[in-house]
């Protein structure tokens, strides 16, 4: 059985977890936070999260991770059967991770309290309007964010958005959302799906302060 390490709060960590769960994938999770520690390394070269554990060995990295559980578990099919059509795919989920993601990412430590650098958030400011600009030519929202097949796109987009939305504002005053016409209507669709549900009700699980 598949163990898919990491933590509750990593968007990259749940594109994975609701990953397995759409593909009806049985798995086990392991507690892990990123480290550099030996023996995370061993596993995960650059000590990120997630990585899984297969019957064949470890695998990190989160694109690499989604293409293996297509190869083991073609079916529900995540990614579509035309070659341009899936590379169409995985053009539009390297651009909301480079040009959205990536770049709200930036002032992460507004989540936790701290202060991001004015020069951070004039570069979020600057750059993520760009990076929707690009990625608002990509999506279709008709009805998922691909087209008309749910694919892994629809997984990685509702967690990178979920997370750029929140820094997008906190830090530039920007509505991840908003600035994609249809992104909320399908936002909503799939916060209402079972693998997201759960999810979202884990994270809600670790957030509550121990007693």
């Amino acid at each position: 059985m598949i163990k898919l390490h990491g933590m509750v709060l990593s968007n990259y960590y749940n594109i994975v977890k609701t990953a397995l769960a759409e593909k009806g994938i049985p798995y086990e999770t392991v507690a892990a936070r990123p480290s550099q520690d030996a023996a995370y390394l061993a596993i995960s070269p650059m000590g990120k999260i997630p990585c899984i554990q297969t019957e064949a060995g470890y695998l990190a990295e989160t694109h690499a991770i989604l293409d293996y559980l297509e190869e083991i578990k073609p079916s529900p099919a995540m990614l579509p059967s035309d070659p341009f059509a899936r590379a169409k795919v995985r053009e539009l989920v390297q651009s909301i991770e480079l040009y959205v993601e990536l770049v709200a990412r930036r002032g992460l430590g507004s989540l936790f309290g701290q202060e991001v650098p004015a020069s951070v958030k004039e570069e979020i400011a600057r750059d993520l309007p760009k990076g929707l600009a690009a990625v608002a030519k990509l999506v279709k929202f008709s009805p998922w964010i691909a087209g008309d097949q749910f694919t892994y796109a629809d997984l990685f987009a509702f967690w990178a958005f979920s997370l750029a939305n929140l820094l997008g504002k906190q830090n530039a005053g920007i509505d991840v959302l908003a600035a994609l016409p249809g992104a909320q209507a399908w936002y909503d669709t799939m916060a209402a799906r079972d693998s997201i549900k759960q999810a979202l009700a884990d994270q809600a699980a670790a957030r509550k302060p121990k007693a």
